[in-house]
């Protein structure tokens, strides 16, 4: 019993606001961020909180970050370059096989000049100068393949593209708002803690005053209406 009610004494009387903003800090990756490790010690210790006051508390919080989204962007991105390489590999292929099937062609002509070839069977069949992973057939084979797997990614970058800005509009805009609600506790606990200074005190007046001279403006209207409306009832 003693421990606890120690425990309880020792506690800062903001704790609680003290414990959000480290949870907040830790999600958010903020933990290492120098303006935020100094407030939370200064709220620890109670000390210049009234220059804290007069800084903009909300725009002090460091920006979200979402990794998890953008983890989802980079592996997009990593996979659309492999994808653009891709994309001009069956154009390299098909012409290396060209080449290889017109160097093969020349030189079984040249060993079997009394024989009438079409070059296009000739790179179907290779007649045993060309090699077989050069023929036409193979070689259209791998394009087929090498096209298929071009449109595979391209799908899925698309869908990694469509979940990122899933991600942002729903849970980047949460945490967001959480920000937003965590700088105005701050900013409402701080303010408390605001030094009177002459500067302070006149702002309070001259704000007093026009809430002063706003209600009096609402009330003279109001008093205007009401009398109207008691010279209609007493025609």
């Amino acid at each position: 019993m003693a421990t606890a009610r120690s425990r309880k004494k020792t506690e800062a009387p903001n704790q609680e606001l003290i414990d959000d903003l480290k949870t907040w800090s830790r999600e958010n990756g903020s933990t290492n961020d120098a303006l935020v490790s100094e407030l939370i010690t200064d709220l620890e210790q109670m000390k210049d909180l009234a220059s804290w006051a007069s800084l903009p508390t909300i725009e002090l919080l460091p920006p979200i970050n979402s990794s998890k989204a953008d983890r989802k962007i980079t592996a997009a991105n990593r996979i659309a370059i492999i994808r653009n390489i891709l994309v001009f590999v069956p154009v390299a292929l098909t012409w290396i096989a060209v080449s290889k099937a017109t160097d093969a062609f020349g030189a079984y002509t040249a060993a079997n000049k009394s024989s009438v070839v079409n070059f296009l069977e000739f790179w179907q069949n290779g007649y045993g100068v060309l090699a077989s992973e050069w023929t036409i057939g193979h070689v259209a084979f791998l394009d087929f393949a090498i096209i298929s797997a071009v449109i595979v990614l391209s799908l899925t970058v698309s869908f990694m593209e469509i979940q990122h800005k899933k991600i942002l509009s729903t849970e980047v805009a949460q945490r967001e708002n959480e920000r937003m609600a965590l700088g105005i506790r701050i900013h409402k606990y701080l303010e408390t803690k605001k030094v009177s200074t002459p500067e302070v005190v006149n702002a309070n007046v001259s704000a007093s005053v026009r809430n002063l001279l706003a209600t009096s403006k609402e009330l003279a209207k109001t008093s205007k209406e009401l009398s109207k409306d008691i010279k209609k009832v007493y025609r």
